[in-house]
């Protein structure tokens, strides 16, 4: 059931939604999320370094992490752009 179809069968019911905690909430596990994955891309980076034999990894490990956040990084604002301009026509 897609938003505008419960919006639409909710007949004279009343919905309260606190905006500002639904705010929060999604802020709170976007915070979550992102020190998840970035825990997880940190292991598999470091897994890929011992597989290759390497013994000092922790500056290499923090070398390719950095690396792909920024690239992560740069093709998730141009997605959201691009999201943002479709929801806008």
């Amino acid at each position: 059931m897609t938003p505008e179809e419960i919006l639409n069968n909710s007949g004279n019911q009343k919905h309260e939604v606190d905006l500002g905690a639904a705010l929060i909430r999604i802020l709170e596990l976007g915070c979550y999320n992102k020190m998840y994955l970035r825990s997880i891309l940190k292991r598999q980076i470091e897994t890929q370094e011992l597989i290759k034999g390497g013994i000092e990894i922790e500056d290499k490990v923090l070398s390719r992490l950095e690396h792909l956040e920024k690239q992560i990084s740069e093709i998730a604002s141009q997605d959201y752009y691009d999201l943002v301009r479709t929801v806008l026509k």
